[in-house]
C-alpha cells in the first residue's frame, strides 16, 4: 500500500469518527468506548499495512491482541458497570491472575504442569 492511500484512508476514517462525535447523538460513554475501539483498529491497521505486523512472529501477535482485548474489556468495566469497589477489585486481581497465568502457559513456562481436565478423559 503508497503512502498516498494510507493518509487517504486514516483522513477518511478520521472524518467519519469526528461527524459520528459532533453530529450523530449518543451517549458520551458510548462515544468515549467507540472511540477507543476505532483508534485502536486503525492502529492495527496501519501497523498491518506497513509491514510490521509481518515481521512479528503469529503467535507473539495473537497474545499482544489478547491482551489489549482483556485490557479493554477490563478498563470498560472498570468505568462502565456500577458494581462495589471491593467488587471490581476482586474482578481485577481474578482476571490478572488469570492473565498472568496463561502468560506463562504461552511462554512455556507452566508447560511441565499437567492440565486439569473436566469431563471424559
Amino acid at each position: 500500500m503508497n503512502i498516498i492511500s494510507l493518509v487517504v484512508v486514516l483522513v477518511v476514517v478520521g472524518l467519519l469518527l469526528w461527524l459520528v462525535n459532533n453530529y450523530i447523538p449518543m451517549e458520551a460513554r458510548i462515544k468515549q468506548i467507540l472511540n477507543t475501539v476505532v483508534v485502536i483498529m486503525v492502529i492495527l491497521w496501519v501497523l498491518n499495512a506497513i509491514g510490521v505486523m509481518g515481521m512479528l512472529p503469529g503467535p507473539l501477535v495473537s497474545v499482544l491482541v489478547t491482551l489489549v482485548v482483556v485490557g479493554l474489556l477490563l478498563w470498560l468495566v472498570n468505568t462502565y458497570i456500577p458494581m462495589e469497589g471491593r467488587i471490581k477489585q476482586i474482578l481485577n486481581i481474578v482476571v490478572i491472575i488469570l492473565v498472568v497465568l496463561w502468560l506463562l502457559y504461552v511462554f512455556g513456562v507452566l508447560s511441565g504442569l499437567p492440565l486439569v481436565r473436566v469431563g471424559n478423559p
